[in-house]
């Protein structure tokens, strides 16, 4: 095990603030892997892998020293229609170099849900949110997705989901 990668999982146990700040880091080491060029990142991008789901990428916002991205992988439900799973939204502080989660659906888990019965303390969302931003870029690196100039792909209008409802917990 790579000392990083011992170093996070011994912080990700004590769940401290400095801690988070640390998983911060290592998910911008991650994404800037995935994402080698933000400057040169087109609005949207689609990574595709022989053998695992195609990886959408959209740039919901660019700022001087700040990227927001939406990452998801598109899954049929019953009807065959396209549902964003897990509809990760991570903004990049290219100043700070940390990535943070800032909004994540997927099945079973909800960051700040709308009901009572699903709050809970914005700290625990954070760290659950971007334990799972960390585990998920890593497993995307490790089937080889990558969004590298000259080798994007756009998708194409039948692939933009532009009339899905945004559902972000």
């Amino acid at each position: 095990m790579s000392s990083l990668k011992h170093q996070i999982d011994k912080i990700v146990h004590n769940r401290s603030l400095t801690g988070l700040m640390a998983l911060y880091e290592r998910n911008y080491q991650l994404l800037a892997r995935l994402v080698p060029d933000f400057g040169r990142l087109p609005e949207r991008a689609v990574s595709r892998v022989k053998g695992s789901p195609d990886l959408y990428l959209k740039v919901e916002e660019r700022a001087r020293y700040t990227t927001t991205l939406l990452l998801t992988y598109y899954f049929p439900d019953r009807d065959g229609d396209p549902v964003a799973e897990p509809d990760l939204h991570v903004k990049a502080y290219h100043d700070a170099r940390v990535v943070e989660a800032v909004a994540c659906r997927k099945r079973g888990f909800r960051p700040l849900g709308e009901e009572e019965r699903y709050r809970r303390p914005v700290l625990e969302c954070k760290w659950e949110s971007n334990v799972f931003l960390d585990k998920w870029l890593s497993y995307a690196l490790s089937l080889g997705h990558g969004f590298h100039p000259g080798r994007i792909e756009i998708p194409d209008d039948a692939e933009r989901h532009d009339d899905l409802p945004a559902e972000v917990l």
